[in-house]
């Protein structure tokens, strides 16, 4: 015979109804999707191993519905058991952990804001820097190429005269000879092949100026048709081809 229910906490007094229905606290825990080490906390009445209260009380009333006890007095008795000071307890618990959380997202949320500030900093360094590199290297690009199309041309020009002196008779007589005189009027690249040798790229800039010399003639292919002026022995050579669109000419 169990003993009147009303004499009994709320731990006690939940574990009369469950004994009372015939159910294991698995079976209990199965209904109520409540974990089988907080039930067994409440029926022993370990409130160190209860959560906060108003989590209690919704256990209270689902493990009541599962074993057809009263909610309500559960809840009753379970507040009568934990106290004013317990209450008082578990509310300064609470505060103090409610701190430190508070705390940690201050410190979390300073951390990333200034990586946020460090990495923008440094984004706009490293771009600057890539920009002041990059004006520095095209500078030094362009001058280089600039030098580069000079040597190529005195080259060019000595190595066709050379050629031409040793083809000729000693009365130099250089009647076969053909000159070239290409002026730059703006920026634009050129492929130029001297008497069906290897083909010779340049990357000519406003006002250069390319001399060169064959003996049989020249193959031109230019970005630009007008951005050249053509001389052949000392007489303009007029490029049949629009301004702004690629020409291929050939010379005579």
């Amino acid at each position: 015979m169990i003993p009147d229910k009303h004499l009994f906490s709320f731990g006690r007094y939940l574990q009369t109804f469950r004994i009372e229905s015939g159910k294991s606290i698995e079976e209990v825990s199965n209904e109520t999707k409540i974990g089988i080490h907080y039930l067994t906390a409440i029926e022993s009445e370990q409130l160190d191993r209860l959560p906060q209260e108003v989590f209690v009380k919704g256990f209270l009333r689902s493990y009541s519905r599962s074993v057809r006890a009263d909610g309500n007095e559960a809840v009753r008795r379970y507040l009568a058991c934990i106290g004013s000071s317990g209450k008082a307890a578990k509310t300064d618990d609470e505060s103090k952990k409610t701190d430190v959380r508070f705390w940690k997202r201050i410190l979390l949320l300073t951390g990333i804001f200034l990586s946020i500030i460090f990495l923008s900093v440094a984004s706009v360094s490293f771009i600057s820097d890539r920009s002041e590199s990059g004006d520095k290297l095209a500078g030094a690009d362009k001058a280089d190429r600039h030098r580069m199309l000079t040597k190529e041309s005195r080259i060019t020009g000595r190595g066709s005269e050379e050629k031409s002196k040793t083809n000729h008779t000693d009365s130099g007589n250089m009647s076969g000879e053909l000159s070239l005189e290409i002026s730059a009027l703006k920026d634009t690249w050129m492929k130029i092949i001297i008497d069906g040798q290897n083909p010779r790229e340049y990357l000519l800039n406003s006002g250069d100026l390319l001399e060169l010399k064959a003996l049989k003639g020249y193959n031109l292919l230019v970005g630009d048709a007008g951005a050249i002026r053509l001389n052949i022995n000392g007489r303009p050579l007029v490029i049949q081809r629009e301004s702004g669109r690629a020409a291929n000419i050939q010379i005579p």
